[in-house]
């Protein structure tokens, strides 16, 4: 693993803290489900991670909420429901059949191997946490890197934007892939803004650092970007 230099980091911080001074984290984002949500029940926040892949965080919200009030979001639960009507529950997420299948699976394996609570597998070291979450269904990289940060563990989740504004900033390789980028960022930051940087960058990427027509012109971090000073006349 390459080391980062002082000035890399230096750059990272001060973009850091002008994304921070420039997009407050909302309440209303779509982390305030897993973060807020009234169990604080791992399961859930796996649940819910596994329904925002490929769909809108609203939908996946939406496809959350009647999936609770249909079946119950709980690995027994899900284990013994029809594969059919956890995709009713939630169609509106995309993907539903997969989806389906995958949820009650996982239901299934975390009743047998876990007696319904993954919460011991939050208590594992990072990487061995990591390893096992991912053994689940419909468990990537991300997936897993979302809930271990909601506990607490030093990782970075990345997501299409955090990517984006993570390789136009210059903060990763133009291709780097998804360890690679996870890799740099923990490099960059410190351990305390982890959990800071998907929220930022998401935020980010939304309202400036759009996949197409970048709002560079307006964009706060513009001095600080090599893509804003390719792009720009």
């Amino acid at each position: 693993m390459a080391i980062l230099s002082a000035t890399e980091k230096k750059r990272a911080s001060k973009i850091l803290n002008i994304l921070r001074s420039n997009l407050p984290i909302r309440a209303s984002d779509f982390a305030s489900i897993i973060v807020n949500e009234e169990t604080r029940d791992p399961f859930r926040v796996l649940v819910v991670t596994i329904l925002s892949q490929n769909c809108t965080d609203i939908a996946a919200i939406k496809a959350y909420r009647t999936l609770e009030k249909r079946i119950g979001i709980t690995a027994g639960n899900l284990a013994q429901a029809e594969v059919r009507e956890i995709s009713e529950s939630i169609r509106v997420a995309g993907l539903h059949k997969q989806k389906s299948k995958a949820l009650r699976q996982m239901g299934r394996i975390v009743s047998q191997e876990y007696a319904g609570d993954i919460s011991k597998i939050l208590q594992e070291p990072l990487n061995e946490a990591r390893d096992h979450l991912q053994n689940l269904p419909k468990v990537g990289p991300k997936t897993a890197d979302v809930l271990l940060s909601v506990w607490g563990k030093a990782t970075i989740s990345v997501d299409t934007h955090v990517e984006r504004v993570s390789k136009r900033l210059g903060l990763t390789p133009s291709k780097a892939k998804y360890a690679k980028i996870r890799s740099d960022l923990m490099q960059l930051f410190d351990v305390e803004d982890y959990g800071k940087i998907p929220l930022l960058f998401m935020a980010h990427g939304r309202r400036y650092c759009k996949a197409i027509r970048p709002l560079c012109l307006t964009c706060p971090v513009q001095r600080l970007c090599p893509y804003s000073a390719k792009a720009l006349p």
